[in-house]
């Protein structure tokens, strides 16, 4: 079995292999038979060597015949597996929070094992953990129950928006504010949420601590793979969604948390 290491610290396209990329991609598209194997490897911490559970691995430009991308989530044994991958270049990436994203294209082959090390940003890294202690600690100030999902859950769903996840978790759905509304899922009035135990309500809700004045119609507009955490508070009647982004921002540069009203 053939391994091969990826270590990068920054964004880089690999020229040199980008015009084979394309060809690969327009003799799929014209219908050339592509022998197809399995994608495997592991994610490790450059400095220390250990796994990286949770990191995204992603063929951007790979699609499955139903369109869906071709995703992996590394195991906690920093292991992951894709199927259904064509053999030649492939343009991989790979990204997980408080570590540099990796943007490399790779030869794929049959029977190779992919070493892929990140390199870690400290700062971040502890940052987040000061973070998320804060957030769950103006969650306990509360006299409501609150579902958390956190990043990991959220990965493994990649080809869904935050609107489509959550109404796909048991006990939770989306339904219409008005009764009798019709039309195609999340185009008509489903602007409300039933909880267990609670009253059908519309929701308040929050990207990175700011009201979403669009309500769910942004929920639906935000893919999971850009969101670290959703918090939805039962009674509370909110939704507050943290993006990676912002959160690894606020892990570098703390800002105030404000109280939660409801």
């Amino acid at each position: 079995m053939a391994t091969v290491r990826l270590m990068l610290s920054v964004r880089v396209t690999v020229l040199g292999v980008a015009a084979a990329v394309a060809a690969t991609s327009a003799a799929a598209g014209a219908g050339a038979a592509q022998e197809q194997v399995v994608f495997a490897g592991e994610v490790v911490d450059t400095y220390r060597g250990q796994p990286v559970e949770g990191a995204l691995i992603v063929l951007p430009e790979t699609r499955r015949p139903d369109g869906s991308t071709l995703t992996g989530i590394a195991d906690a044994s920093g292991r992951f597996s894709i199927s259904g991958v064509p053999v030649g270049p492939s343009r991989v990436s790979v990204s997980r929070i408080g570590y540099a994203d990796l943007v490399q294209v790779l030869d794929v082959r049959d029977g190779q094992f992919v070493e892929i090390a990140l390199i870690p940003k400290p700062v971040v890294l502890e940052g987040i953990e000061v973070y998320v202690d804060r957030l769950e600690s103006r969650l306990r100030s509360l006299p409501f129950s609150t579902a958390t999902f956190a990043e990991a859950d959220l990965r493994f769903s990649p080809d869904l928006n935050v609107a489509q996840y959550l109404d796909s978790r048991p006990g939770f759905e989306f339904v219409p504010c008005i009764t009798g509304a019709s039309g195609p899922v999340f185009a008509r009035a489903r602007g409300c949420i039933r909880t267990r135990g609670v009253t059908p309500q519309r929701p308040r809700v929050f990207i990175d601590d700011a009201p979403a004045f669009g309500g769910v119609q942004e929920l639906a507009s935000l893919p999971t793979t850009e969101v670290y955490r959703v918090d939805v508070i039962r009674g509370c009647g909110q939704i507050r969604v943290y993006t990676i982004a912002y959160t690894e921002g606020t892990a570098s540069h703390p800002r105030p948390l404000l109280p939660i009203v409801c």
